[in-house]
């Protein structure tokens, strides 16, 4: 044990299921790292903490401008997922803050939901595991279904879950094209797989599967009008962000049978209303953010956030930073 001495937080929700933060401590406390779970249900449990953090470890909650100012001793915000949006990166930016995410967490699963959530939209799992159970024993309730090998995926964001998606998609006999403008043409190359504009992207999708991060410039990019350019038919797939889809656009799509379907797991909502239209559509596929869950996802998680929680306090830039203009000036 070292003889320096940090304090760090969890953020956490009463209302969640809370993960064993066993895998945090065993990497935080030999470095002096102290480390307690903060409810963020508690309107002041944040509030008193705050003032006396050095780091804090993003679970639940959001961490907007105000709860940042808090943070006067604070040198890292770790999120845990891949996408920041309930983190104020702009304020933390301002104040200082390394904030860090985890793009290695959760590839393998997510990547994996959406290829599932393809699966069941267009081969009508889902309805036939209905008609089943309802006495229905032939093909009469899931007509039509088209083959899956010659369509196109269509991949909006080429990260590294969208990469992995590609791979497992190519597998399967898709078509693949990506639509990423920060991405170069390089990687595009190396994954086989064609780098088109967002126009060309959404209108030649046979599939169109979404893994852009919720930002000001992504927020309902797949707009009424892009939705509209889409191929009668065709499919949409969310496992990133459901902010970045007008969803009552959707609704409208799906409703007049212009989309043959949609497979979701995050919503601009959440939890989602159970009087949600999305719920009375039968070919809609639904889970509740859960495309990021596997035990050996969990795990990875908790030891990327708390390495960087690490690298952060003993002085060394993290090897996840989102904000990097504030290596401009001193950490504290």
């Amino acid at each position: 044990m070292t003889d320096r001495s940090w304090y760090c937080i969890r953020t956490e929700s009463k209302r969640q299921p809370a993960y064993d933060i066993a895998v945090e401590r065993s990497i935080l406390e030999p470095r002096g790292i102290r480390l307690e779970a903060v409810d963020m249900d508690d309107p002041n449990a944040f509030d008193r903490a705050a003032p006396l953090v050095d780091a804090v470890l993003h679970s639940r909650g959001l961490l907007d401008s105000a709860k940042i100012a808090r943070l006067t001793r604070c040198r890292i915000i770790a999120h845990y997922g891949t996408g920041v949006d309930r983190v104020d990166v702009a304020a933390a930016t301002a104040r200082g803050i390394w904030v860090t995410n985890g793009p290695l967490y959760a590839v393998d699963e997510v990547s994996s939901h959406a290829i599932g959530l393809m699966l069941a939209v267009t081969r009508k799992i889902v309805a036939a595991d209905r008609a089943v159970r309802n006495g229905q024993w032939h093909i009469k309730p899931i007509v039509p279904v088209r083959r899956i090998a010659g369509l196109t995926l269509g991949l909006l964001g080429f990260g590294n879950i969208a990469r992995a998606t590609g791979r497992k998609g190519r597998a399967l006999g898709l078509d693949v094209i990506a639509y990423d403008p920060y991405v170069g043409g390089a990687v595009f190359n190396s994954e086989h797989v064609r780098s088109v504009d967002f126009k060309t992207c959404v209108s030649e999708a046979d599939i169109l599967s979404i893994h852009l991060p919720l930002t000001a410039e992504t927020r309902q990019i797949v707009s009424r009008e892009a939705i509209a350019t889409m191929k009668p038919g065709a499919v949409v797939v969310n496992t990133s962000r459901g902010g970045v889809v007008d969803e009552p656009a959707l609704v409208d799509a799906l409703r007049e049978g212009r989309l043959a379907g949609a497979g979701l797991d995050v919503f601009a909502e959440e939890p989602l209303r159970t009087d949600h239209p999305l719920l009375s559509l039968p070919h809609v596929t639904v889970s509740g953010h859960i495309g990021f869950y596997s035990e050996e996802s969990t795990r990875q998680g908790q030891r990327d956030a708390a390495q960087q929680v690490v690298e952060a306090l003993e002085g060394r830039p993290p090897a996840f930073l989102v904000n990097r203009q504030v290596l401009e000036r001193p950490a504290r």
